[in-house]
């Protein structure tokens, strides 16, 4: 932006050269009266809204920018409408254009402004731009060079917003070119889309070239479709890269090629090496381990191979689509049945099965792959193992570990300084990931970690960590390890007052209150699904109310409906199992007409049950009202789930397993939670969790109940509606002392 005095300097040099010597008192034509009013309405409308009660103009870098907006756009404004008016060189056809495009540009500004998409304080700016257009136009000279020396957003507003009144200037498609050059350098991921209407500029092919390198998933997409103006400009590209892009993206098995593209670069594959296993599902896995293991080893010391998030991603599908659904799906037969596929398996590549198929891969599943792994490595030893695939996704691997009991025995293969370092590096690092998955999977671990040693080292790492971070005075990385080192007390101390700590609502009981509706009545929702298990589940469920004079029953064609009998209103529905092997899905059309019946009857669930497969929660997940105070998940695990419940409703107490549910540990604890409604009581976690605990003392039954997590020892879910609750708060409160340093401008 050029200094405010020489703009403003430069906005007078431009009246005065408008208006010339012509001083003579003037009447405004009355062909342009109405565009003078229309711009006065303008006018008002951008000063109304900037004044201090807005803070529209309030710009912290500079806050004498507001006082210029005021004169720019009262005083200035003004005195080009004279100038227009009065000056001898326009005549009427030229003053109409030129007071159009006032009009324009003053209604962009004020659109732009409102919808945020433009900058307030850049009003001086543009106003100086639209100025010198206007007098380079008039003098017959190509406006290109001012909109070169412009910023973009000024130019764009100014000439690539329809009704541009610039359009019949010699250097207007000159203009449009600089514009779209300097639309690409501030978003360079829009070279491609863009360049469809710009294809005959004379750098297309270094655009392409670059596109290649930086965004090469979104080139092949354009690669690919070689009947557009891009293809075509693609096709005759002789750079390397973009040949070998090509050639896969007009491939018919290009997908299956693209993932091995920075192989193929490097000379370390050609296209004939992948097309020999291209067609067997096992040696193509293989493939994309080796290249996955290598890619990580490349990662780790800072050289980033080209679209490697596409090999994880085509060997996350493989791992899921070829091995991990059929492995499930034999979950009835013996282990040699079940696990043939992978009996040929080296251990990195049932790690790969492991680590990326967290969504899908059932408790059983995991405990077989994970045993395989294991009695293939060399004295199982786990250091071995993570050196094997270069450490790559290790932390995946070790909350996978820790949720399926698995932990300990992993850490028991190593030495003890080997799995001490391992752990450190596990909590470390939390703050330096875009997103949150890394720092709820250290949450979610920490409750099912059993050896107080390893405990202590992740408390010692998130502790330094914390001081580290509020000693740099980063927000978000002191967010992180403050509410971690919260929550791993509070599962220790369950003294601590979590809510208050963490600013969130109570985690240790759900009143009453809170769970019924306007009439009193408790309302819940019940998810079955037409498989063996789902049906058997039902017949369990329903034990809990058959024959009960405390309980009514009615069933419909496609649910069941359930009331108390005595005691508070409870109200239970819940969709028949309803037989969906042949691939017609009843099951979910009932699940879908119970929604819309409670819908008609304006029924909001407040407690909302998921009986099932882990496979299925995503269908649940998808149903869950935003009404739902509890939500008991069965089968959940994964930052996914609880992030997807979550954000439908961000208070939920979640009871979640670290394995499959079973009937021994479900029944109990919606029995526990029913009496205690039917009764009006709250629910509380505390008191309910060591009730059940007596139910479940020795054996089986007590390891099963252990993998069942309440709501208030759920530490991936208490964590992140702690960080989603204190970063709004932090924002609001970076909203109002801008707000209150708007009020005490001059």
């Amino acid at each position: 932006m050029k200094p405010i005095f020489l703009i403003l300097i430069s906005i007078l040099f431009l009246n005065v050269a408008l208006a010339g010597q012509d001083t003579v008192k003037y009447k405004i034509d009355i062909r342009r009266v109405k565009m003078h009013e229309d711009i006065d309405k303008l006018q008002d409308q951008i000063l109304k809204r900037s004044n201090i009660a807005e803070k529209l103009f309030y710009t912290a870098s500079n806050p004498e920018v507001n006082t210029m907006l005021r004169d720019t756009y009262s005083k200035e404004l003004d005195v080009v409408q004279d100038t227009i008016e009065r000056s001898s060189k326009f005549d009427h056809r030229l003053k109409v254009k030129y007071l159009m495009g006032l009009s324009h540009m003053l209604k962009g500004y004020y659109n732009g402004f409102s919808k945020k998409w433009f900058s307030p304080e850049k009003g001086i700016v543009l106003f100086s731009e639209y100025n010198e257009l206007m007098l380079a136009d008039r003098s017959g000279e190509s406006i290109a060079s001012i909109i070169d020396k412009y910023p973009y957003d000024c130019g764009n507003l100014l000439i690539n917003t329809p009704g541009s009144v610039f359009f019949d200037n010699a250097g207007f498609k000159d203009a449009k070119v600089i514009l779209f050059r300097k639309y690409i350098v501030l978003h360079p991921e829009e070279a491609l889309p863009r360049l469809e209407q710009f294809a005959d500029v004379p750098f297309a092919d270094s655009l392409i070239t670059a596109s290649a390198r930086r965004f090469p998933d979104q080139f092949y997409d354009y690669a690919a479709a070689t009947r557009t103006r891009v293809g075509r400009l693609i096709a005759q590209n002789n750079d390397p890269l973009v040949r070998a892009i090509t050639a896969m993206a007009t491939s018919r098995s290009g997908r299956l090629y693209y993932p091995f593209l920075d192989e193929v670069m490097r000379g370390s594959q050609t296209v004939e090496s992948v097309s020999a296993v291209m067609n067997d599902s096992l040696q193509y896995y293989r493939l994309l381990v080796q290249t996955q293991i290598s890619y990580a080893e490349r990662i780790r010391k800072s050289d980033t191979p080209l679209v490697h998030n596409e090999l994880t991603r085509m060997l996350r599908r493989k791992a899921q689509e070829v091995f991990i659904n059929k492995i499930n799906a034999l979950h009835d037969d013996p282990d040699a049945v079940r696990f043939k596929i992978v009996e040929n398996f080296t251990p990195e590549q049932l790690y790969y099965l492991i680590v990326l198929g967290e969504e899908i891969i059932y408790t059983s599943s995991y405990k077989g792959v994970y045993n395989r792994m294991m009695e293939r490595m060399p004295k199982q030893a786990g250091d071995s193992l993570m050196l094997r695939v270069q450490f790559d996704k290790f932390k995946k691997f070790i909350k996978m570990a820790a949720g399926y009991n698995k932990l300990d025995h992993f850490l028991s293969t190593m030495p003890d300084s080997s799995a001490q370092r391992l752990m450190i590096a596990f909590a470390r690092g939390l703050d330096k990931t875009d997103g949150l998955e890394e720092a709820v999977d250290v949450a979610d671990s920490y409750g099912s970690i059993n050896t107080a040693s390893v405990k202590n080292l992740i408390d010692r790492e998130i502790t330094k960590a914390y001081a580290d971070s509020k000693r740099k005075g980063q927000r978000r990385s002191y967010v992180i390890y403050d509410i971690l080192q919260t929550i791993f007390a509070s599962s220790k101390d369950s003294s601590i007052d979590i809510s208050t700590r963490l600013g969130i609502p109570p985690v240790y009981k759900v009143d009453y209150k809170n769970l019924a509706d306007s009439s009193g009545k408790v309302i819940q929702l019940v998810f079955f699904y037409g498989d063996k298990d789902g049906i058997d589940s039902y017949g369990n469920f329903m034990s809990l109310f058959n024959g009960k004079p405390e309980w009514k029953i009615n069933k419909t064609k496609e649910w069941v409906e359930i009331k108390s009998a005595s005691g508070k209103p409870i109200w239970i529905f819940a969709n028949l199992p309803l037989d969906n092997s042949k691939g017609d899905d009843p099951d979910a059309k009932a699940q879908e007409n119970l929604l819309a019946y409670l819908d008609a009857k304006n029924l909001k669930p407040s407690i909302v049950i998921h009986r099932g497969h882990s496979y299925h929660v995503t269908y649940t997940i998808k149903q869950l009202p935003s009404s739902a105070k509890i939500v008991i998940l069965g089968s959940c695990g994964g930052y996914h789930n609880l992030d997807d419940v979550l954000r439908i409703s961000p208070d939920a107490h979640i009871i979640s397993s670290k394995e499959v549910g079973t009937r021994t540990v479900n029944e109990p604890i919606l029995k526990s939670i029913n009496d205690d409604l039917r009764k009006g009581k709250n629910i509380d976690w505390v008191s309910m969790w060591k009730g059940l605990s007596n139910q479940f003392t020795s054996g089986e039954a007590k390891e099963r109940f252990e993998n069942y997590i309440p709501p208030h020892k759920n530490l991936g879910a208490l964590f992140i509606k702690a960080y989603t609750r204190q970063m709004e708060e932090q924002e609001a409160v970076t909203a109002d002392s801008a707000h209150t340093v708007s009020n005490n401008l001059p």
